[in-house]
């Protein structure tokens, strides 16, 4: 129903904070305005602003949905921002455009949703156009003033205006959708020429060609395209060359057989869903069209690299992802550009010795990490040591109960001490229990490469008193994604001592020394505990998820739980060697 009440714009802009994606900046804005009239009533009654949208907005047909009511949001041009994308078009006004064009033009400006520009983000908009593409905001600093941009085309002037059916943004510009799909896309740059003749000897150029894919988990897809000069850096200057490199000729249909590498090296630059840089960042992990396999993504300060890892000891160096030359949006999906040669990694499955107190926030802070002080010492009934709150570390999350304010401490203790045996002769101290305690602790771990493991938690034992009861602890394998959880076959007792036998009688009853401690089976020996809680299946090569969770239904549990390590060791390897020293060194 149109209404013609008389209404008050007020709008108070300010720029609060700064920080985050490739120096973007974040904009709170406050407006108010009446909900007493529809959307395309408030471009009506607002001719010197929006005469020539409401134009396109009525010629589209779209004037009496827009009326209704419901709940939208609308990005609104002005006047001036349709007569220069008119002018860009070489349309000389808004009746040179078909009803057609228009439509697509209007839809790409509506949502249906009531979306505040509090939901804005560095990124894209989690919910679709009524054209099915995603725009994406940003901010953009001009002359000291910070504004919000949209789709990298046009800036909100205007935030916020509350109508009855939905919220307001006026643009300073038209915002112009897709034209090309994701192929299409990569056809047009010459610049890829190679990686686009590998796309479609692979046969992924049908997929990535396909608007509205009936598969949703396809509708969106994003990839990672490597330009020749990115090749050419890496010694392929040539599709015959990149299929002789890649190719294993292992079937007759050739690479667009499954089985073949050139095959999987394509599908491995393809991910589901529209990803953004802001997406990319924002995850752990890249799930990508080759089974089982995933990119690791990171951010350095503001570089976004694929595959920066650790492993095994060694650092790999990522690939950069070009941001002048990536999140280039397609009508399903968007590319991005790689600044090198982004291959497979073949892996097969390695250990890994994860040393818990070896976190990056603690390595920038060289007046603690590795240094045995008063501070950082064992001592005292609570167990001494540096806390850190929570929300310290990156790749630690607890489930802390609202009592704890510091939910896990640091310790090192000397090389003297013959007592303390732990790796490189420091801890985590995780108070666990069901008050004031950590309720559980969850650790991300290094990459793992997919294959079936062993699971040894190593710790130093405590017990705070011989009164106490058992403090049992269940682990559990979260998947990379979180969409699989693993329950271990074993509690552990951060309070329990290590059995007395052989080397071959612990690892029977999964126990086994993993430390320098004297082999005598008595005093520090039996304290310096490793403990295989059970197997895990991982399935996919990526970094993943450790939980522990204090298991006792009712006991307040105990602060000194020392954690040194967990161990990832291939179920077909030598589960006792290496032992690992207080110098960080390994005994084989």
């Amino acid at each position: 129903m149109k209404k013609t009440l008389s209404f008050i714009v007020a709008i108070l802009a300010g720029v609060l904070a700064l920080g985050y994606l490739n120096s973007c900046k974040k904009v709170d804005y406050v407006t108010a305005t009446t909900t007493d009239v529809n959307m395309y009533d408030y471009l009506v009654q607002h001719p010197s602003q929006f005469s020539e949208f409401a134009k396109m907005v009525e010629k589209a047909g779209y004037g009496n949905f827009l009326n209704a009511y419901g709940s939208y949001t609308m990005f609104a041009p002005t006047n001036e921002g349709v007569q220069k994308f008119l002018q860009a078009s070489g349309k000389a006004s808004v009746d040179a455009m078909t009803q057609a064009e228009l439509q697509k033009i209007v839809k790409f400006h509506l949502i249906q949703d009531t979306i505040n520009t509090s939901s804005f983000t560095d990124g894209k908009l989690q919910q679709v156009t009524m054209l099915g593409q995603y725009l994406v905001t940003g901010v953009s600093n001009i002359n000291g003033t910070s504004s919000y941009t949209v789709n990298r085309q046009a800036v909100v002037t205007q935030p916020n205006i509350r109508l009855s059916n939905g919220n307001v943004h006026v643009l300073d510009n038209v915002l112009v959708p897709a034209e090309k799909t994701v192929w299409q896309t990569l056809q047009a740059n010459p610049d890829f020429s190679i990686f686009t003749q590998a796309v479609k000897e692979t046969g992924f150029d049908s997929l990535l060609n396909i608007v509205d894919n009936p598969d949703t988990t396809r509708r969106f897809l994003t990839v990672v395209a490597e330009t020749n000069k990115a090749l050419a850096d890496s010694g392929i200057t040539s599709y015959d060359q990149l299929k002789a490199k890649y190719s294993n000729k292992v079937s007759p249909k050739g690479p667009k057989d499954v089985n073949d590498t050139l095959h999987q090296y394509v599908a491995y630059h393809i991910f589901t869903d529209a990803k953004y840089l802001a997406d990319i960042v924002s995850t752990t992990s890249l799930a990508t069209l080759q089974p089982l396999e995933v990119i690791t993504p990171k951010l350095e300060g503001e570089k976004v690299l694929l595959n920066d890892i650790t492993f095994n000891s060694v650092h790999e160096p990522g690939v950069e992802l070009i941001r002048s030359a990536s999140d280039v949006s397609a009508s399903n999906g968007v590319v991005h550009t790689a600044k090198s040669h982004l291959a497979i990694k073949v892996r097969v499955p390695v250990r890994v010795d994860f040393d818990v107190a070896d976190q990056p926030e603690l390595r920038k802070l060289p007046n603690i990490y590795g240094q045995a002080t008063t501070a950082t010492a064992i001592s005292g009934s609570n167990g001494g040591g540096v806390g850190f709150a929570r929300g310290t570390f990156a790749d630690i999350i607890t489930g802390a109960n609202s009592g704890t304010t510091s939910y896990v401490n640091y310790n090192v203790m000397p090389a003297t001490n013959t007592t303390y045996y732990g790796f490189r002769g420091d801890y985590l101290r995780i108070p666990m229990g069901t008050t004031s305690r950590n309720l559980w602790i969850q650790f991300r771990t290094p990459l793992l490469v997919k294959g079936r493991y062993k699971v040894w938690i190593c710790y130093y034992r405590g017990r705070a008193s011989t009164n106490n009861p058992a403090f049992p602890n269940r682990v559990q394998f979260i998947s990379g994604d979180f969409k699989d959880t693993t329950n271990m076959d074993r509690t552990f007792d951060f309070s329990e001592q290590k059995p007395v036998g052989t080397p071959g009688e612990l690892e029977a009853l999964n126990y086994k020394q993993y430390t320098e401690a004297p082999q005598t089976n008595s005093g520090a020996d039996l304290n310096n505990v490793a403990r295989m809680v059970g197997i895990v299946d991982v399935k996919t090569t990526d970094r993943h998820n450790i939980k522990i969770t204090f298991a006792h239904p009712s006991s307040t549990g105990q602060e000194i739980n020392y954690l040194d390590m967990i161990q990832f060791i291939p179920i077909s390897e030598n589960q006792l060697k290496p032992l690992f020293g207080r110098d960080g060194k390994l005994i084989y």
